[in-house]
């Protein structure tokens, strides 16, 4: 019970947050923005609220189901939001980013919240070092989708020469792509950060760093794309709409790999008992 009670106002603040921005998106009144940010920031502290009392009853790190993994998704995606939002101006992609941030939340409503015993290997020293940044990563890849998105549609507004007031709330196509290169430079090292303390926790916990697991293997082809998006940045110069979209692409294989392979193929990324 006490979960539900830490959970549902997560839902609800997100709720509200996502039409505060749609109200601000309609009208182009600030006021509502803001609102939907204050809205946004009780969500982040929710969410906070709702892992550290999972982890203090449960006595481990609450990311063990695709429920509460969704969740500290959710809460690292607004974390690093709130980090670009006081430096530029971002209430635009607080438009796209909180319907995102409640679809995470609402899908995990629907899968398993309740409390189960957990495999002691999950006490395991590496088990939140690969968690952690792996979600880090992936955080910081999701808002590098919802700024791409934002990208597209500045460029395109850009070249049909569409100045307007709608307009005036979109950051620059500079300051998106920057935003975005950062996501993606310090994506990638959490990501490979993560797939490292995986295999390490992988030998401990079932002997072997490489199992050919469907989970491992569609990280591992996620973990390319990310490597030739960053060559293609740093290497070959590739700037804006090239990269906008192919950030759009890997996110989309990141969430496949995340919770499509877990449906569609067997392995052993399960843990309860």
């Amino acid at each position: 019970m006490i979960f539900q009670l830490t959970f549902y106002p997560i839902l609800f603040f997100l709720l509200c947050a996502t039409l505060f921005f749609f109200f601000f998106l309609f009208t182009l009144q600030e006021k509502w923005g803001r609102i939907g940010v204050s809205f946004l920031s009780l969500s982040l502290v929710a969410s906070f609220l709702y892992l550290i009392v999972k982890a203090i009853n449960l006595g481990y790190l609450p990311i063990t189901n695709k429920h509460e993994s969704l969740v500290f998704f959710e809460f690292l995606l607004i974390f690093i939001f709130f980090i670009f939002y006081y430096k530029f101006r971002l209430l635009m992609v607080g438009v796209f980013l909180s319907p995102l941030a409640l679809l995470l939340v609402v899908v995990s409503a629907f899968m398993n919240k309740e409390t189960s015993t957990v495999i002691p290997v999950l006490h395991s020293f590496w088990l939140p070092l690969h968690v952690m940044a792996a979600f880090i990563g992936n955080a910081l890849f999701a808002l590098s989708f919802v700024i791409s998105f934002i990208y597209l549609i500045e460029n395109f507004r850009l070249k049909k020469k569409k100045f307007d007031e709608f307009g005036k709330y979109l950051p620059s196509i500079t300051i998106l792509d920057n935003i975005n290169y950062f996501c993606i430079v310090y994506g990638f090292p959490f990501m490979t950060l993560g797939i490292i303390t995986g295999a390490i926790w992988a030998q401990y916990a079932i002997g072997s760093y490489w199992n050919n697991d469907p989970k491992e293997v569609w990280s591992l082809i996620t973990w390319i794309l990310y490597a030739a998006l960053l060559h293609l940045r740093l290497i070959t110069g590739w700037k804006g709409k090239k990269v906008a979209m192919f950030s759009i692409l890997a996110f989309i294989i990141l969430i496949f790999s995340f919770v499509g392979v877990t449906y569609l193929f067997k392995g052993y990324h399960s843990f309860r008992l």
